[in-house]
């Protein structure tokens, strides 16, 4: 009889779960979407390419979808007039992104530039990005920089090739380099890998380090859309990214502290005034500028912050120089076949 009171109350839950989620939709006047199953929404219909399973569902459904991620609701838009809409007419209440393990963890509680909600803390960030580090003078500044590690590319191209005959050529690496070193001169002052160790396994081993802390994925995983997992710790996903962050914070915390420790044995003059030899601004050496009259703002993870976003930038830029020099149809036949 217990058994039976059990199953019954279990049902009615159920039952009134269903009615109550079909209820609130028709009040909310959703966007058209297929039925959503319990726990885990739509995300049984989502196949690789992801890209197709969108198109299929926008096909069927509409321009504007709405589909259910476990529990992350999402909004499907594929029109031009209603994408124009969105990002045009209703940026701000776009303009945030929505909270993620990795984001909590790994952009230090989503304080970094790119990762900020919208709001005072987001354009002052925002503003100093624009104003102190893309400018057109400070990008002209930092130009022999660039053309300096272009150079050095060249120099390890050409010495590569002069055996005679045919030379296999990691590309994949030497563009990495290129890109680690000059973000990281850029930064710093100081070249990430030296040129000295170029093609020895001191090169790889630091290639292989900094990709590890840098390349991680900011995206969402399953524990956010299906919180449930991350109370039980599924698969050690946020262990594993715990860990990340601490030798991530280790490394850009020793990267400060050298900066800081240069300036200060510097002379009092260069410190004060900010002003920079021939070789450019360093964006981590204005930033500490900054932090000695406003420390409560500009604190140490801020500064962090705006290193893993220069790290992420580079990034992005090396994957667009890949696809131009491959080609957008042989990197798509490299994604299929991956």
């Amino acid at each position: 009889m217990d058994q039976s009171l059990c199953y019954h109350l279990a049902l009615l839950l159920c039952v009134s779960l269903l009615v109550r989620r079909i209820l609130l939709r028709s009040v909310k006047n959703l966007p058209p979407g297929p039925l959503a199953l319990p726990i885990i929404g739509h995300l049984h219909l989502l196949k690789n390419p992801l890209y197709t399973s969108l198109e299929s569902l926008s096909s069927q459904y509409g321009p504007i979808l709405y589909l259910k991620f476990g529990s992350r609701p999402a909004l499907v838009v594929s029109s031009p007039s209603a994408i124009e809409e969105c990002f045009a007419k209703n940026d701000i209440v776009f303009a945030n992104r929505p909270p993620t393990m990795s984001g909590d963890i790994l952009t230090y509680n989503s304080t970094v530039f790119v990762w900020a909600s919208y709001g005072h803390n987001w354009r002052t960030l925002r503003r100093i990005a624009v104003t102190e580090f893309l400018s057109s003078s400070n990008v002209q500044k930092s130009a022999s920089i660039r053309e300096e590690e272009v150079s050095c590319l060249v120099r390890r191209l050409f010495k590569g090739c002069s055996g005679g005959g045919k030379q296999k050529v990691d590309l994949n690496l030497l563009f990495s380099v290129l890109t680690k070193n000059v973000m990281m001169k850029l930064a710093t002052g100081k070249r990430y890998v030296e040129e000295k160790h170029a093609n020895t396994k001191v090169e790889r081993q630091l290639f292989q380090e900094f990709k590890q802390l840098f390349s991680a994925s900011l995206g969402m995983n399953i524990c956010d859309f299906i919180p449930a997992l991350r109370l039980i710790g599924y698969k050690g996903i946020e262990k594993s990214m715990k860990e990340l962050k601490a030798r991530r914070d280790a490394f850009l915390q020793n990267l400060v502290d050298e900066v800081r420790l240069k300036r200060t044995n510097s002379s009092p003059s260069k410190a004060d005034d900010g002003t920079l030899e021939s070789e450019g601004k360093k964006p981590v050496e204005d930033l500490l500028r900054m932090q000695e009259s406003e420390p409560e703002f500009f604190t140490d993870q801020v500064i962090k912050s705006f290193v893993v976003v220069s790290s992420n930038a580079f990034s992005l830029v090396y994957l667009c120089f890949t696809i131009f020099i491959c080609g957008f149809e042989e990197m798509h036949d490299l994604y299929m076949k991956a």
